[in-house]
């Protein structure tokens, strides 16, 4: 059966086999705030259709989890059961004789339902619903704590002002030692990140085998991911003779004293504060003989916990600590630049471009196709809306402002004409990769619904996704299988689809640097595998007083015409 025909014929076995009333299924709508996506798509479902949607929207999620509801709709598939099956299935697994047919139906309802797990198989096996819905297990993908990586494969050349670069960093390094801090200033997509693994790794090769480590601190799951690919790629195509060990220590990760013996350490700040906090005996060890510190997404590096860090690190190894190197796209738009450069302060890294270049440096990437050209494209909601303070501070601070857009957001994203207008534009979209920015979970869980429901291929992304399905919808998308992610503060940093060509933001942004980082989705040239130019569609709406300081109004400068 294609899958385009599985959730037909689901909808029309659970209603006409199963007899789930339309007073049921209609409750289940309303559960999910099906009427209010009906009405931004406008349309009017029968209940066979409303069904078809929910599974389509909810897929494995539709069986799975401990709601009153959910537990009601598996009561009511297995009152239809014979009483054999029933029967033979309650002593299984509920380790007793059967009572009434109702308990008997109750308590298996009531059993924990885990993704891809022997239960939920049962159930849809005897159902007669396809195995889709029963979910796979969660622990399909895992890593271990380290990796020892092995030498072999090649990559492209570094582009010439890539390899100035690596100098750079190497002279900063040879020069000064300990001393060495460096921030290297590149366009989110120009290739920071392998510009500094290839220099650092050069430079601590012999010193791995001394027991010395390179620390690289990401900045979430997803950047620790993908700096440890980094660092296998660019081991392997050096052609080294030796093995490097990469260790873990992030999530759930741990570092363990008998498996150490230098190399490389991807960590998150929260697990580096965690043990540094708590006295742990391995993060001392890593600290006492650390040949190096990269800091990604280093514009975020002035919080309490990178303060602790730095004080832990500098009484330890004295006031120089460590040769220490930032990454960032975005140097001189926060404000915190005084305190970075406290502890970057030995050589800004930026490329050296010829002269026509040095008033926009960003041309130099664009004409030179590394960087896609970006497309703006405004559209105005028509929705008027006022940010209130409570403190009635006329001038409030980036963090207030931003705090007050996210509960003013709750209110855009339930503006049915507002999402009718965002739906419109997103379904004129036929030829790309779409990444959109909702408002909240909701929305984003909306939009992406609205979509499905006139055919096209989307999903939704937030905090809420599990691991596993923003990796598949992540990797999926990449492929192309799917046209639109839809998500709410996940994929701002270190996602990479370069093929995305449509970044369309529905919610406003007051944050110079949140801004940048959402539009760099897009931002990757033909030359590094991406696309020759990206269309940024704004959402915008009258935020009376402070309409006029979001975020794209200030990047006027950095758009390129059709």
């Amino acid at each position: 059966m294609a899958d385009k025909d599985i959730y037909k014929d689901t909808a029309r076995l659970l209603i006409d086999q199963y007899g789930l009333s339309s007073r049921f299924v209609n409750m289940l709508a309303e559960e999910r705030n099906i009427d209010n996506l009906l009405n931004v798509v406008q349309r009017r479902l029968s209940v066979y259709d409303k069904l078809e949607l929910m599974l389509r929207i909810e897929g494995s999620d539709f069986f799975a989890g401990s709601k009153k509801s959910t537990k009601e709709l598996r009561k009511r598939i297995i009152d239809c059961w014979t009483e054999d099956v029933r029967d033979d299935e309650f002593r299984r697994r509920c380790n007793s004789e059967p009572k009434s047919n109702s308990q008997k139906s109750g308590r298996l309802a009531e059993m924990n339902w885990h993704r891809g797990a022997s239960w939920p198989r049962a159930f849809m096996e005897i159902s007669g619903i396809d195995l889709l819905f029963c979910g796979k297990k969660n622990n399909a993908v895992s890593y271990e704590d380290f990796e020892d990586v092995e030498p072999y494969k090649r990559l492209p050349q570094l582009k010439e002002y890539q390899l100035h670069l690596k100098d750079e960093l190497k002279a900063a390094l040879a020069e000064r030692g300990d001393e060495a801090k460096c921030l290297i200033s590149l366009p989110t997509g120009a290739g920071k990140t392998r510009i500094a693994v290839e220099a650092y790794t050069e430079y601590l090769r012999p010193r791995f085998f001394e027991g010395k480590y390179l620390i690289w601190i990401a900045q979430s799951e997803e950047l620790g991911e993908q700096a440890v690919a980094t660092f296998q790629q660019i081991w392997q195509h050096k052609e080294f003779t030796e093995s490097l060990r990469i260790y873990r220590l992030y999530s759930n990760h741990q570092l363990h004293e008998q498996d150490m013996c230098g190399g490389v350490v991807v960590c998150s700040i929260n697990k580096l504060y965690n043990a540094i906090k708590g006295g742990n005996y391995e993060v001392r060890l890593l600290i006492e003989n650390c040949g190096a510190c990269i800091i990604d997404e280093a514009h975020r590096a002035v919080t309490m916990m990178y303060n602790t860090f730095y004080a832990y690190s500098q009484r330890i190894r004295g006031e120089k600590m460590f040769p220490v190197c930032g990454l960032t796209a975005t140097p001189g738009r926060t404000d915190d630049i005084t305190q970075l450069t406290r502890f970057f302060v030995y050589r800004l890294v930026t490329p050296l471009l010829p002269a026509k270049y040095q008033a926009k440096p960003v041309n130099y990437f664009r004409d030179k196709r590394y960087l896609a050209r970006p497309i703006h494209e405004i559209i105005s909601t028509g929705t008027t809306y006022t940010i209130e303070f409570p403190s009635g501070k006329p001038d409030p601070s980036l963090e207030e402002l931003e705090f007050e857009v996210g509960r003013g957001c709750k209110e855009l994203a339930q503006n049915i004409e507002r999402n009718q207008k965002i739906l419109q534009r997103l379904l004129a979209i036929k030829d790309g990769q779409v990444i959109v920015y909702a408002c909240n979970v909701e929305h984003a869980e909306l939009l992406a619904a609205a979509l499905t429901v006139h055919g096209r291929k989307a999903v939704a992304i937030t905090a809420a996704t599990s691991r596993m399905k923003r990796l598949l919808y992540i990797e999926r998308f990449r492929n192309g299988e799917i046209e639109f992610l839809v998500n709410h503060s996940v994929l701002t940093t270190g996602f990479d689809a370069p093929k995305t060509n449509y970044i369309v933001i529905c919610r406003p942004i007051f944050s110079d640097i949140l801004y940048e980082q959402i539009v760099g989705r897009g931002l990757r040239g033909p030359e590094f595998g991406g696309t020759e130019s990206c269309l940024i569609i704004d959402f915008t709406d009258n935020l009376v007083r402070f309409g006029d300081q979001q975020s794209y109004h200030r990047f006027e400068d950095f758009w390129e015409t059709e």
